[in-house]
């Protein structure tokens, strides 16, 4: 089956494409940047259906989107468009197509006042992302046979993302100081086992919301302080704030994480702890000294 990955620059979109390669599936991946890749821009419509026209897909893994939390709340119509009405054309193309579609979601669909949530907790986002992430969320399950994963703080090693543990790992070598809030609390998730699971329930047939994250639930500070010792940093360059220090544009949800019992039925497993993944992190990190 043709699989299409939407955002496989991206580090989700990335992780999906290697895993799907050494799976022997036959893959496609698009970008806005081109360079190698289909072009698709999620807020250009005839670009997305240039997308699907030359890769003909059974398959689609949507990565794509507007993540920056904070951009997004600058630019409202913006992360409209890519988050809300980029979702509902994939989907209408899928539709056309004939083809399933996995859309990654989000921890920010939730309020954050009384997580982990599982997927039946009532959704209320407190932001511009969460609230366009939902919209794309609905668009696409309103596509027969649809699934949606809803995911949070996606890290690896990957030196061209700016995800929280490059983050980490760029400020220690500067010498830099970092303010990481002590205050959220979520269930961070490495991206290599994300891709395993969205592919894992998509072979499996899974449809509807499911909750694709790590087990430990815990601040990004505590979450910051396993990578340092993984790592062998000194923590001395983290500095925890209250989220309200950080004087961040858009609020966060402070209490939310996701439960994930749902794909622990399905799969008969759970993604692993986050000292396992660090240590994988760390592991690559050696071979770069």
């Amino acid at each position: 089956m043709k699989t299409l990955i939407i955002g496989a620059s991206g580090q989700v979109g990335g992780a999906l494409a290697s895993l799907c390669v050494r799976r022997r599936l036959e893959v496609y991946g698009t970008s806005r940047r081109g360079q190698g890749f289909l072009y698709l821009d999620l807020a250009d419509p005839a670009s997305v259906a240039g997308a699907f026209a030359a890769a003909s897909p059974g398959l689609v893994f949507l990565c794509s989107a507007m993540t920056n939390v904070d951009d997004c709340e600058r630019e409202p119509e913006q992360a409209r468009r890519v988050n809300s009405e980029g979702p509902a054309l994939v989907a209408e193309e899928c539709r056309k197509a004939g083809a399933r579609l996995v859309y990654f979601s989000t921890e920010y669909v939730f309020d954050g006042a009384g997580g982990p949530y599982d997927e039946e907790a009532a959704t209320g986002p407190v932001n511009v992302y969460g609230r366009t992430k939902l919209e794309g969320e609905r668009a696409v399950l309103a596509l027969e046979g649809s699934l949606a994963l809803r995911t949070t703080v996606v890290y690896s090693h990957n030196p061209a993302s700016k995800n929280f543990i490059m983050q980490l790992v760029n400020n220690s070598r500067s010498g830099a100081k970092m303010r990481v809030a002590s205050d959220q609390l979520s269930t961070p998730t490495y991206a290599p086992e994300l891709a395993a699971a969205a592919l894992d329930l998509a072979a499996a047939d899974a449809a509807g919301v499911y909750n694709a994250a790590g087990p430990d639930w815990l601040s990004r500070h505590d979450f910051a302080l396993k990578a340092c010792a993984a790592f062998g940093f000194d923590p001395a360059f983290l500095e925890p704030r209250l989220t309200a220090e950080l004087g961040q544009p858009a609020a966060r949800p402070l209490k939310a994480g996701l439960k994930t019992d749902k794909l622990a039925a399905r799969l008969g497993r759970r993604l692993p702890p986050a000292e396992d993944s660090l240590r994988k992190i760390a592991a690559i990190i050696k071979q770069y000294e």
